[in-house]
């Protein structure tokens, strides 16, 4: 039996169709095309970001921690409402500093971004010893969530901060 010239035609237009709207867009229709990946001098600078900031933490210095944040950063501690800015974030890890000597560990588990936001999942443990005679001390291990925003620069600052714990509540 013999196709229909018509059949054959809108078949060709259907496929042709179908084969335009599985390729990348570069019409001009105002979608942007997927940004890239982040590039393994990307990867590093994040890693960077997390090596300083342990190295800040464990040296006291909440300035050096509050650098590593953009202006507009929030940080999302366990139990706290949203910390929002650089003033707040430096009120907490001021506060916290102020009162503990700290021990901080950190690794990342994943790094992955397009364009210039990345996000960086990983681990935490530290020791926190009271600077004042008689408190109680603080061992804690978690996992923690950053989303970072690439800077002109070329380095990386967290936009979004959030962290908690593996231990059991204590009661």
């Amino acid at each position: 039996m013999a196709v229909p010239r018509s059949f054959t035609v809108l078949l060709a237009v259907v496929a042709l169709g179908v084969s335009n709207a599985c390729r990348p867009n570069d019409a001009g229709d105002g979608r942007q095309p997927a940004a890239a990946s982040i590039t393994p001098a990307d990867e590093a600078r994040i890693r960077s970001a997390d090596s300083a900031f342990a190295a800040a933490a464990n040296a006291g210095d909440a300035d050096a921690i509050v650098a590593l944040y953009a202006e507009d950063a929030t940080l999302l501690a366990p139990n706290l409402p949203p910390q929002k800015g650089r003033d707040a974030i430096k009120a907490f890890w001021g506060g916290f500093l102020e009162a503990y000597t700290v021990r901080f560990e950190s690794g990342s588990d994943t790094i992955e971004g397009r364009g210039d936001l990345a996000y960086n999942r990983g681990h935490f443990r530290f020791t926190a010893v009271p600077k004042a005679k008689g408190g109680p001390g603080v061992a804690e291990e978690g996992k923690f969530v950053e989303i970072l925003k690439k800077q002109p620069d070329g380095g990386w600052k967290y936009v979004v901060d959030m962290y908690s714990s593996n231990l059991a509540l204590q009661h």
